[in-house]
């Protein structure tokens, strides 16, 4: 039996944590576009507890129209969840992916995410009926740990796995997390300061670099609602609909029409979504230090 620790009780009351209760409320917003998120908030490779959260919702209210799964581990979030992903498929549910590689996995940055880029995403891909139905996150970007090279050898193997769209993030400003400065004073020399020179300009050069160098490989680049502003100042960066309306009518077929939502944060294009997952998992999760939703 799941237990919920005391700030899960907590984020409950905030609304930041599944309950099936609160589903009936989602339908009534949204009608026949259900949209369900498989987990912003906490890596479904690592807690199964998501994939028994996502089989309630499915076996008290049907199949959704769409599911996206978000992971840094596709091989083992296939492990857990494939079987109940392909249920859905024949259901008539479109799935897609929000996959997170950034290069450094196994390192301190991310202690427990596979090492080896891309892991399993073949078999992702196989399974929900092709790369158009997955994005590639570069989040978030670092400054002083982003290398270019790196970038570019991420986005060589995205191509060739067919993947066109990538979605880039900047780590969030000193001071906006406590728990996450905590972990990076430490090792990230400079931080605690502020980290000078990480500024618009720095982002702006950055992204911009990013951009040339996906559309050597034939990618596309959005950048995520933080810093949404980014895509008027660089040519050729768009701003990113993680929960994309019109990606999912155009995969699906299926137009059930647009929910109103303010989205999730100031600058957030996503259609109106439902997490089956929780915060607050951070010590069982990958244990990334800039990870904000331990």
């Amino acid at each position: 039996m799941w237990q919920y620790t005391t700030n899960q009780k907590k984020a409950i009351a905030m609304g930041f944590v599944f309950r099936l209760e609160d589903y009936p409320n989602y339908l009534r917003r949204v009608g026949e576009a259900i949209y369900l998120d498989v987990s912003r908030r906490t890596d479904p490779a690592r807690i199964e507890q998501v994939w028994v959260n996502l089989r309630a919702v499915v076996e008290a209210f049907g199949a959704p129209w769409i599911v996206q799964l978000w992971t840094k581990d596709a091989a083992t979030a296939l492990k857990r969840g494939g079987a109940l992903l392909q249920v859905l498929q024949r259901e008539g549910t479109t799935v897609t992916a929000q996959v997170t590689v950034t290069g450094l996995g196994g390192t301190t940055w991310e202690p427990r995410v596979p090492a080896e880029p891309f892991a399993g995403v073949a078999e992702l891909i196989a399974l929900v009926g092709g790369p158009d139905h997955i994005k590639w996150r570069y989040d978030p970007i670092i400054p002083t740990v982003h290398r270019l090279d790196r970038f570019r050898r991420l986005a060589e193997h995205a191509a060739r796995l067919g993947i066109r769209r990538c979605v880039l993030n900047f780590i969030a400003r000193p001071g906006r997390y406590k728990r996450v400065d905590a972990r990076l004073a430490g090792v990230l020399p400079g931080w605690a300061a502020g980290m000078p020179g990480y500024d618009e300009s720095w982002q702006v050069h950055t992204a911009s670099e990013l951009v040339q160098a996906a559309s050597e490989y034939g990618l596309t680049v959005a950048v995520c609602a933080e810093v949404a502003g980014l895509a008027d100042k660089v040519q050729g960066l768009h701003p990113a609909a993680c929960g994309d309306y019109a990606w999912f009518v155009a995969l699906s077929g299926r137009d059930p029409g647009r929910a109103a939502t303010s989205g999730s944060r100031p600058g957030c294009g996503c259609a109106a979504y439902f997490d089956v997952g929780m915060y607050g998992q951070w010590h069982r999760c990958h244990g990334c230090l800039y990870c904000y939703a331990g």
